[in-house]
């Protein structure tokens, strides 16, 4: 499975919201939300692979 796909698969809903995928939160969230620690993980990763988290 690739990295990108691992992202995909943590949500139907938010895809291409990167916000969601780092962990945001939005004004809409109620006080009970938390963020989907599985999408977040997955995104460190996405960026650790393809090196988009190294200094230019």
């Amino acid at each position: 499975m690739t990295h990108r796909t691992e992202m995909l698969q943590c949500t139907q809903t938010h895809r291409g919201n990167i916000s969601f995928f780092l962990g945001g939160k939005q004004p809409s969230d109620d006080q009970k939300w938390t963020p989907n620690l599985e999408a977040v993980q997955a995104s460190i990763r996405f960026a650790i692979a393809t090196g988009r988290l190294e200094a230019t």
